[in-house]
């Protein structure tokens, strides 16, 4: 939705998914006022995330890749989440991601529903894990810590950590992730704590 003119803009059909630190930067968007595609709102320009939808300041907003020189990296890693494989350290196959939560202030991705296989299904119900508990992203699969956290294991924190990715670094050539995560240590909970 445009504030300038209070009327709809577009709509936005898809998640563009940094993997280095999991969050979503911008979305895939499509509408009769957009006369080009793929068309793209980072979410920078989003003023607002409300009932009504995303409020942008107006059709400007949404720009054509070729504007977006420093998204470029991410939309060439063509990242999706869903059907993502999740396996516990050690290799226990949890599930595929089904879907994930997203905290509308940062757009930072902080639970992935886990869909769990076929034959654990008559067992067990869909899970959610938190991002403290993910190790690991690569091209295949999700490496998460035990499917249960202590809370006394999450730390509140002033900024979001990188996600190690070594399988990308070494296929695509990637510059090493932004941040300061090593592997032994969750992935800190971006929610601060009560």
């Amino acid at each position: 939705m445009s504030l300038q003119t209070g009327t709809q803009v577009g709509m936005a059909v898809r998640h563009i998914i940094d993997p280095r630190r999991l969050n979503i930067i911008a979305f895939y968007c499509e509408g009769p006022l957009i006369d080009f595609n793929p068309a793209i709102l980072h979410t920078s320009d989003i003023r607002e995330f409300s009932s009504l939808g995303l409020i942008v300041d107006g059709a400007d907003d949404i720009m054509p890749p070729d504007d977006l020189v420093r998204l470029k990296e991410i939309l060439d890693y063509d990242f999706s989440l869903e059907g993502m494989q999740v396996v516990e350290e050690g290799g226990h196959k949890l599930g595929k991601v089904g879907g994930y939560t997203i905290d509308s202030d940062s757009f930072f991705i902080v639970k992935l529903q886990v869909k769990p296989t076929l034959l654990q299904s008559f067992g067990q119900a869909e899970l959610l894990v938190d991002r403290t508990q993910i190790r690991e992203i690569n091209d295949r699969q999700i490496i998460v810590r035990r499917a249960t956290v202590d809370n006394a294991q999450k730390v509140q924190f002033a900024s979001m950590p990188s996600i190690e990715n070594p399988f990308r670094k070494a296929t695509h050539g990637l510059p090493e992730a932004h941040g300061s995560h090593k592997k032994d240590e969750p992935i800190e909970d971006p929610r601060p704590t009560h």
